[in-house]
């Protein structure tokens, strides 16, 4: 299996967050409020700051109505 790094990954999850929601036809603030995230936090979700935690993860798949595999379906290059 290939090491991948960590820093890529975060910017790549916090994209296709980002895209989903958009498709969604949300504002990050109205999909902050819909996740029961801090709008400040994600921000720095979608430019791949921050380590998610599992809950976090969570609260993200369940308010873009998604099942949690279709977060991590994105390609690193």
């Amino acid at each position: 299996m290939e090491l991948i790094d960590v820093g890529i990954l975060k910017v790549k999850l916090g994209e296709h967050i980002r895209l989903l929601r958009e498709e969604k036809g949300l504002s990050i603030r109205q999909f902050a409020l819909q996740a029961g995230i801090e709008h400040p936090q994600l921000i720095n979700i979608e430019k791949g700051r921050v380590d998610l935690k599992l809950t976090t993860i969570y609260k993200i798949s369940n308010a873009l109505d998604i099942e949690l595999s279709k977060l991590f379906k994105f390609s690193l290059k």
